[in-house]
């Protein structure tokens, strides 16, 4: 995203990874389509076991890129698809706690502001 601007003038800055006011969030009605990815990474692995796994890595990418590829880099590919059709951000402004969601597959945010002061460190990590 790089730079998002909140109606209280504050710049939020997405320039790097381990960001406290950054979350990432799934669509109740997507969980179930995240959970396929578990039956792709199977497949995948059946396919190696079988003999397969050129066939299956043409026909499942449509692509013979993947052929070269370790297989735990095309595991982390299959993981990838699904979070980049499924998963969307949301970001909190420091500042006045907005909460900035983005919508859907649009380059747009909308903001919701909090209705009293514990907004602050709401995404912060449990680790």
């Amino acid at each position: 995203m790089g730079k998002l601007g909140c109606i209280c003038g504050h710049i939020i800055v997405d320039q790097t990874n381990n960001i406290s006011y950054k979350a990432h969030f799934i669509r109740d009605q997507d969980l179930e389509a995240i959970d396929n990815q578990v039956e792709d990474i199977n497949n995948f692995i059946n396919a190696i076991k079988n003999n397969e796994r050129d066939k299956w890595l043409k026909k499942y990418f449509d692509s013979e890129l993947y052929q070269n590829l370790p297989d735990s880099d095309v595991i982390n590919d299959i993981i990838l698809k699904y979070k980049l059709k499924y998963e969307n951000e949301m970001f909190l402004c420091e500042k006045c706690g907005r909460i900035k969601i983005h919508k859907g597959t649009e380059n747009k945010f909308i903001s919701f502001l909090p209705e009293d002061n514990q907004w602050i460190d709401i995404f912060k990590g449990l680790s």
